[in-house]
């Protein structure tokens, strides 16, 4: 079994080294706001000064620079921007010059990090897969092909955090059904559970979703080093509750350590997002799809005199930001308001809904280009070298509703596949880590809903797009192993390693 998971996962790094490097390199173009990560490891890019000339093609180099004031950071704030893509970005630096790309950072040197990573997650992940050997090579390529689409991969050569994003999400699911192959939980699937979810929620301050899913996962199964002895007599349900916690202890240490971490990121992140995210969420998405914005405002407790501003963002030239009332604003509104908002006109998260699936049946973004600029392509051309999910967003783009429609069908075979337990551990893992993956995805898909709305909608709904993709993966897989119901009849190399896990 290590054999055919060693070979998938070289597999899978080969196809996206092709993808990404022949006949020329592909990536994702900077939008100007990439230097506000990658500055802290002391480099600035070498590109043209002007925006538009930056997001017309891709320039892979970054190049020894020392940064003075506010020129490095979040927005020209000075404030330092955080995320666990460093641990793929700093590494990168140095095996950069091994290269011969010269000193400093190439973003080459990120993708063949990106991609190596990858490898190593499918690997685990086909481990971890329920069936015959045959059947997990086949979901693994069926993942491989989901990841080497250019609507993802090529933002494995950028400067961009989305590559922690996907890797994280993907490797907290590998994580689960490591965690759930048993009746019991062991000290080493809550580890890993806990560092996967770890470097995911510090990826994006819009991760911060996962927190919640994880934390009950963590506390959904008792912590055993050992089978459960049988009860002498029966007891009482004050004991059993004890009994309960008291099992749950260590998951219980591991989850306040992850709201510890949260909480720590979410402090640490620059102020000067949350005011744009607040901006966003009042200007670019509740105002602008109102029937009654001056009502909306009062709700707010904001001045009519704001309405006018409706559909501005922080750099248009009527922005809100030149009002004299705007103190009022930072004052009076945050992200709590805004959701006690849209809980009391709940009918306005119906359109909100429609647009947020429309950007995910949309997930090409046109205006950012995918070449160098010596590639001989034209300026912002899109790469279209294996198109997977671009053609099936064709069919979603005509109907979004199908959308939904895929996450509640992988919802439901997941719970069927999870609640039969004759179909074996490993099967039930699988489908209990799909339960959560779809809960984790509309949790993601209503933060950024929330915290930005229409802003750049189709750049920050990528990791719902990433995940709403796997589900077209998870549904046959689903479905093949409720028709297989036998479970494998030798234990897996992974079992054996959490046998090993439990004597220590």
């Amino acid at each position: 079994m290590w054999l055919a998971a060693i070979l998938c996962g070289l597999g899978a790094c080969g196809a996206l080294l092709l993808h990404l490097f022949v006949p020329t390199v592909v990536g994702i173009g900077d939008q100007g706001d990439g230097q506000r990560l990658v500055c802290e490891l002391g480099v600035a890019n070498r590109a043209p000064f002007d925006y538009t000339k930056f997001t017309q093609y891709i320039y892979t180099s970054w190049v020894p620079h020392q940064w003075f004031g506010e020129s490095c950071g979040a927005g020209g704030s000075g404030e330092p921007y955080y995320s666990s893509q460093s641990l793929l970005l700093w590494p990168a630096k140095w095996i950069t010059p091994l290269f011969g790309w010269g000193q400093g950072l190439d973003t080459r040197a990120v993708g063949i990090l990106c991609v190596l990573v990858f490898g190593i997650l499918l690997a685990l992940f086909v481990t971890q897969l329920p069936g015959q050997i045959g059947f997990r090579i086949l979901i693994a390529a069926a993942v491989t092909a989901v990841m080497d689409d250019g609507v993802f991969a090529d933002f494995f050569i950028s400067p961009y955090s989305e590559p922690a994003c996907f890797l994280g999400v993907f490797a907290t699911l590998v994580a689960l059904m490591f965690l759930w192959r048993r009746e019991h939980v062991t000290w080493l699937g809550i580890l890993l559970v806990t560092l996967a979810c770890a470097v995911t929620i510090t990826a994006k301050t819009q991760m911060i979703s996962m927190l919640p899913v994880v934390a009950v996962a963590l506390l959904w199964r008792p912590y055993r080093t050992s089978p459960p002895t049988p009860a002498v007599g029966p007891r009482s349900r004050g004991s059993m509750l004890r009994r309960g916690i008291l099992l749950r202890v260590p998951a219980l240490v591991a989850v306040v350590i992850l709201v510890g971490a949260t909480g720590a990121y979410a402090v640490s992140q620059p102020k000067r997002f949350s005011e744009l995210n607040l901006y966003n969420a009042v200007f670019v998405e509740m105002l602008p799809h109102s029937p009654d914005p001056k009502a909306d405002l009062a709700w707010l407790g904001l001045p009519a005199n704001f309405a006018s501003s409706s559909g501005t963002t922080v750099a248009s030239p009527n922005a809100a930001i030149y009002d004299a009332d705007y103190p009022e604003f930072l004052q009076k509104v945050s992200q709590e308001k805004i959701v006690l908002f849209y809980l009391a006109h709940p009918d306005r998260l119906v359109s909100m809904a429609d647009r947020g699936l429309d950007a995910i049946a949309h997930p090409v973004l046109g205006y950012i280009g995918s070449y160098t600029a010596g590639s001989g392509h034209k300026p912002w051309a899109k790469e279209h070298r294996f198109p997977l999910i671009e053609g099936i967003s064709v069919v979603f783009a005509a109907v979004p509703l199908l959308i939904l429609v895929v996450q509640l069908v992988t919802l439901i075979l997941g719970i069927a596949v999870a609640s039969r337990r004759r179909l074996g551990p490993a099967r039930t893992a699988f489908g209990a880590a799909t339960v959560f993956f779809v809960i984790a995805l509309w949790l993601q898909f209503w933060t950024v809903m929330l915290s930005e709305g229409e802003s750049e909608i189709y750049k920050h709904m990528i990791v719902t797009t990433f995940m709403s993709s796997l589900c077209l993966v998870w549904i046959p897989a689903l479905i093949m192993l409720l028709r297989n119901p036998a479970p494998a009849a030798q234990p897996t190399a992974a079992a054996r390693i959490e046998g090993v896990a439990d004597a220590v």
